[in-house]
C-alpha cells in the first residue's frame, strides 16, 4: 500500500478531528464519531494483515481484528446513547461492556500458541472460556448496575472500572512485552512490536487518575479526544506499512529455552483472567464466583491433559523416528561397505580392514598375509556369455572365496571389477599359500563352463601371496604391491595357479 497515501489519510483524519473541535467545541457526539471512524479504521487494518498471513500468526491477527471490532462497537454505542440518552439505563450491554470484553481477544492473541499444532479442540477450549469470560462481565456490569443482586454482598459497591481498565491495560501491554523479549521471529515478532506500542499508549491513556484516567484528566478539554485517534491511527499505520522481512521468515521460530517455556505456558494468562473475573464476581455472589473459578481451572486441566497427551504421542513418533533413523543409517552403512553384487566387503572396507589389521600387526608383532586373485580370462566370458552370465559367475565365486575361510579375523572383498583379496591377520605365507591354494580348487569345483578360457574348460582364477611383518616405517600399499607382484607372475606363468610373493616373510626389526 501507497505510504504517502496511509500517512496523508491519518493526518487528514487528526486534521479534520481538530477542526471539528474549534468550530463544533461542544458536539461530543461528532468528536466520539470520529474515534469510531479511527476504531474502524484499525480494526480494518488488522484485518487486512491477517489475509497476508497464513496459521497461527493469522490466527492472531484475526484476534486483534476482533477486539478491535468490539471496541468500536462499544464507541458506536457509546455515540447511540449520547444522541438517545434513554438507551444508558441498559449498562449491562452498554460500551462498557465491549470495552471491557475487548481485552479478551487481545488477550488470546497474546496467548495462543504460535505453533501450528493447535487443534480444532484447543481452539472450542480457548473459545470456551471466551464465552466463559464474557459473561462474567456482562454478570458484573449487571450487578453494578442494579447495586447488588440475590445473594451478593451489598458492601461491595459498584465496580471501579477506570481501575479495571488501568490494571488490564497494563497487563496486556507487559504480556506484549514478555511475548517480545522471547525472540520471536518473522511475522510473530512484527505482531508484538505493534502489539506492544500500540498497548503501552493506550494503558497510559486508561492509568486510573484521581477516580477516573489519565485521558479524561487531561486538562486539554474535548481535545483529548485526539488522543485516542493518535492510538488506533498509530496502530493502522503499523499494520499497513511494516514491512515483512522474507529473510526472517524462512527462519525457524523461537528456538531458545525462554521462549519454549514462555510458548506452553503462555495459555496460563487467559485462565488467570477468567479467575480475575471469577473473584470478582465472588465479591457480590460467592456461590457464582466459586462456581466460575472451579470451572477455568477445570477447563485449563483439560487443555493440560491434552498438551500432555500430544507432548506424549509426540515422544513416541520421535522415538520411533529415530529406531527407524538408526536402522537406515546401519542399512546405509552396510550398503556403503559392501558389493552390491557380490555381497562381500567392498573396496572401501577392505582399505579400512587392512589399515586396522596392519596397526594391530605392528602392535602384537604379528604377521599379516594379503591374497590378490583375479579371474581368468574374463573379459572373453563376458564377451561370449553376456553380463549377465559375468555377474553370475561373480556371484559363485565371492560364495566359494567366503566359504574358503575358517578363522575369525579373515576377509574376503571384491577388490575391483573381476579381482577379489582377503586380508588374513596371523597368518604365515605357508597358511596363506594354503587358503589361496583353497580358494583356487574351489572355484574350480563349481563347473562353470568357460569355452573362451585358455586355460581350462571351466572358470578359473589365478592368486598372488603376500606376508610380511607389519612396522611403523612401512604402510599397507607395501603389501598390497608385494601381493599384485605375486598375481602378476601367476598370470605369466599360466594362471589358475598360486604364486608366493619371494621373500614370503619379512622378520621384524624387534627380533
Amino acid at each position: 500500500m501507497e505510504r504517502r497515501t496511509v500517512w496523508a489519510g491519518a493526518v487528514l483524519i487528526l486534521l479534520a478531528h481538530f477542526a471539528a473541535l474549534v468550530v463544533f467545541p461542544n458536539a461530543k457526539s461528532l468528536s466520539t464519531l470520529f474515534v469510531l471512524t479511527c476504531s474502524i479504521s484499525a480494526a480494518a487494518a488488522c484485518a487486512w494483515r491477517s489475509t497476508q498471513n497464513s496459521g497461527p500468526v493469522r490466527r492472531k491477527w484475526d484476534f486483534l481484528a476482533s477486539a478491535l471490532a468490539l471496541w468500536s462497537i462499544g464507541e458506536l454505542i457509546y455515540l447511540l446513547r449520547m444522541l438517545a440518552p434513554a438507551l444508558g439505563h441498559f449498562r449491562a450491554l452498554g460500551p462498557e461492556f465491549y470495552f471491557l470484553i475487548y481485552g479478551i481477544p487481545v488477550l488470546l492473541a497474546i496467548s495462543s500458541s504460535n505453533e501450528d499444532r493447535d487443534t480444532t479442540l484447543f481452539i472450542a477450549i480457548d473459545s470456551l472460556q471466551a464465552i466463559f469470560a464474557v459473561l462474567l462481565v456482562y454478570l458484573e456490569l449487571s450487578m453494578s448496575a442494579s447495586g447488588f443482586a440475590s445473594g451478593s454482598n451489598p458492601s461491595a459497591g459498584p465496580t471501579n472500572l477506570p481501575l479495571f481498565y488501568g490494571a488490564g491495560s497494563w497487563t496486556l501491554a507487559a504480556a506484549a512485552l514478555l511475548r517480545l523479549i522471547a525472540r520471536p521471529l518473522g511475522e510473530e515478532r512484527i505482531l508484538y512490536r505493534i502489539l506492544l506500542a500500540y498497548l503501552s499508549f493506550f494503558a497510559l491513556l486508561a492509568t486510573p487518575w484521581h477516580g477516573s484516567c489519565v485521558l479524561n484528566s487531561l486538562p486539554i478539554g474535548i481535545y483529548r479526544d485526539l488522543l485516542a485517534d493518535l492510538a488506533f491511527l498509530v496502530l493502522t499505520i503499523c499494520c499497513l506499512l511494516y514491512d515483512r522481512s522474507p529473510a526472517t521468515e524462512r527462519l525457524p521460530v523461537e528456538t531458545n529455552s525462554f521462549a519454549l517455556v514462555l510458548n506452553n505456558s503462555s495459555p496460563i494468562l487467559f485462565t488467570l483472567a477468567v479467575l480475575a473475573l471469577g473473584a470478582m464476581i465472588a465479591r457480590r455472589h460467592l456461590a457464582l464466583g466459586i462456581s466460575a473459578i472451579g470451572l477455568s481451572l477445570i477447563t485449563y486441566c483439560f487443555r493440560a491433559a491434552l498438551l500432555q497427551s500430544a507432548y506424549m504421542r509426540a515422544q513416541h513418533a520421535l522415538t520411533r523416528s529415530q529406531f527407524a533413523l538408526r536402522e537406515a543409517n546401519a542399512q546405509l552403512r552396510q550398503l556403503s561397505l559392501h558389493d552390491a553384487l557380490t555381497g562381500l566387503p567392498n573396496r572401501r572396507q577392505f582399505d579400512l580392514t587392512i589399515e586396522l589389521e596392519w596397526t594391530r600387526a605392528i602392535r602384537n608383532h604379528r604377521p599379516l598375509s594379503l591374497l590378490l586373485l583375479d579371474v581368468d580370462c574374463f573379459k572373453a566370458l563376458n564377451d561370449l556369455y553376456g553380463h549377465p552370465a559375468g555377474d553370475d559367475c561373480l556371484q559363485r565365486i565371492a560364495g566359494a572365496l567366503q566359504s574358503s575361510l575358517r578363522r575369525a579375523g579373515e576377509m574376503a572383498a571384491r577388490y575391483g571389477g573381476e579381482e577379489f583379496a582377503a586380508v588374513l591377520p596371523d597368518a604365515d605365507s605357508i597358511s596363506a599359500r594354503m587358503v589361496a591354494e583353497t580358494m583356487r580348487a574351489s572355484v574350480l569345483a563349481l563347473q562353470m563352463l568357460h569355452e573362451g578360457s585358455q586355460v581350462e574348460r571351466f572358470v578359473t582364477i589365478s592368486a598372488g601371496v603376500a606376508t610380511i611383518y607389519p612396522s611403523a616405517e612401512e604402510s599397507p600399499s607395501s603389501l598390497i604391491a608385494a601381493a599384485d607382484a605375486a598375481l602378476y607372475r601367476a598370470k605369466e606363468q599360466g594362471r589358475n595357479r598360486v604364486e608366493t610373493h619371494r621373500p614370503a616373510v619379512f622378520a621384524p626389526s624387534s627380533r
